[in-house]
């Protein structure tokens, strides 16, 4: 048995492993011995495992579950569970009788023992080996050394368990081991290398269409948010998959009713009911909104891409900040587990969007040279020059300023409808035009100015522009001239 055993580890964990050409001599430990032969001592020889595409600040830790012993008179290896790892399989009543055999065909696939390997059956092992680390926090395992994106760790020979201790991301379970190996008449120490199967969370956001990440609009007016969440793969029965996405919006942003959002799997839309998000018959995500906060729970056993997006809809209410100092800002993080065999979780940095919005200050002013300012001038506010399109209205005050708040990029037309007494309204139609653009600065409040003369009664004002004052003058002529032809005819015809 001891002999089919040492068969069976040679071959263990052999995806990745590198083989040491050099002999060694094999070191024991003689106050160590194997519980099945006394004459077999712990062997104190080290390897190296090797973890590589570790990503940055991800910490992992070895903890050996296989003990290695050595009979120097049989030349015969025998192998046992470690203590730590003994007590594990004693407390619990699905592994109590796991065999090193069991483990074998569990970690490497081996079907000599009758065991089927799966990756759901590893899985689940080191799932509740996991736990019982966490609930026993004296055991200890071998910190390994971060470079780059390699991880090592010289390690006494045995099997090891490599399970992530605190991560930003999710790694599928990692086994590996260190284990003589004969090489002709001598031993070689057979050292672990892993590619780590690693998958990361993130979160994006955009305003108004995808890839953009400001937009300005009018106050009142529905706009998008999209938020796309990178979600990771969590490994097969894992006890913890959470993933969350919080979208706290200021005070100047309303957001719209639950049945307005739109949530796709990948390329798949999901149905909504009043915020809960299904699949067929099961339920990806729910959502709910308290206050200024979207909260979108997702179930993560029910997504089945790597990719969510998700679109909702708001409007800026009358308390927007107007202007491009700071905004209408919204701010999204995503909460996820990075412990799927334990409780923890982890957030990403807040990812912001930013809606911008502006507005128009008229002052009126006399036109004489002391500059009076008028108050009671109203204003009426339209899209286009022919004053179709009716946005509102606004009135100076005390100072001559009169202000319209809330309106996105674009020209806009301000027609006087009304005046201060003594003074004339523009013998035409034709508004004030007003441009709001990144090309053109505005107040540090965020207004766009617009300075506007009024007349007092009996003179010509000049609104309207040169095509007034041409017109009267030809109408002045063109009647002086009449007089005059009219005179001349009766002298000539009383002569």
């Amino acid at each position: 048995m001891k002999k089919k055993i040492f068969g069976l580890l040679i071959t263990i964990f052999t995806f990745g492993m590198v083989l040491n050409v050099n002999a060694v001599t094999i070191s024991t430990d003689n106050s160590n011995h194997a519980t099945s032969d006394s004459n077999s001592l712990l062997v104190t020889n080290t390897g190296t495992i090797t973890v590589s595409n570790v990503k940055t600040g991800d910490v992992l830790v070895a903890y050996r579950v296989l003990n290695t012993f050595y009979n120097a008179s049989t030349n015969v290896f025998t192998y046992e569970f470690t203590s730590d790892f003994k007590a594990f399989l004693a407390s619990s009543s699905t592994y109590k009788n796991l065999t090193i055999e069991d483990y074998y065909a569990l970690t490497s696939g081996d079907q000599t023992s009758g065991s089927t390997r799966t990756q759901s059956t590893l899985d689940k092992l080191v799932s509740a080996y996991t736990a019982y680390l966490k609930a026993n926090a004296s055991i200890t395992g071998t910190n390994m050394t971060t470079s780059s994106t390699t991880a090592t760790a010289t390690v006494p020979v045995g099997a090891y368990l490599i399970i992530p201790k605190t991560t930003l991301n999710v790694y599928a379970v990692m086994v590996g081991n260190v284990i003589p190996t004969a090489n002709g008449n001598d031993w070689t120490i057979s050292n672990a290398t892993i590619k780590a199967k690693v998958s990361q969370a993130g979160l994006t956001k955009a305003i108004g269409t995808i890839g953009r990440v400001d937009g300005n609009y009018s106050i009142g007016t529905e706009y998008s948010y999209f938020l796309v969440g990178t979600v990771p793969q969590f490994p097969t029965n894992a006890t913890n998959k959470k993933y969350t996405i919080v979208d706290t919006v200021g005070n100047g942003i309303t957001l719209s009713a639950l049945s307005s959002i739109v949530i796709k799997d990948g390329e798949k839309t999901l149905s909504n009911t009043n915020g809960t998000f299904k699949n067929g018959a099961n339920t990806v995500a729910t959502a709910t909104i308290s206050g200024q906060k979207l909260t979108i729970e997702f179930t993560a056993d029910y997504i089945t891409s790597t990719t969510v997006t998700i679109e909702y809809k708001a409007k800026l209410n009358s308390n927007a900040t107007l202007g491009d100092t700071a905004g209408n800002m919204n701010s999204a993080v995503l909460t996820y587990s990075n412990d799927p065999y334990g409780t923890g979780t982890t957030s990403t940095t807040a990812v912001n969007a930013a809606a911008f919005t502006y507005g128009i200050e008229a002052l009126v002013y006399s036109n004489k040279d002391n500059g009076i300012k008028l108050s009671g001038v109203k204003f009426e506010i339209y899209k286009e020059a022919a004053a179709t399109t009716k946005l509102g209205e606004m009135t100076t005050d005390g100072n001559g300023v009169a202000r319209f708040a809330g309106l996105a990029e674009g020209t806009y037309y301000l027609k006087q409808v009304s005046t201060a007494p003594g003074y004339s309204l523009p013998r035409d139609t034709v508004p004030v035009k007003v441009k709001i653009a990144d090309s053109v600065a505005a107040t540090t409040e965020g207004y766009y100015l617009a300075e506007i003369a009024a007349f007092e009664t009996g003179t010509l004002p000049l609104t309207g522009g040169i095509g007034t004052i041409l017109y009267t003058m030809i109408g002045l002529i063109t009647v002086v001239s009449a007089i005059m032809l009219f005179v001349l005819y009766n002298r000539k015809k009383e002569a």
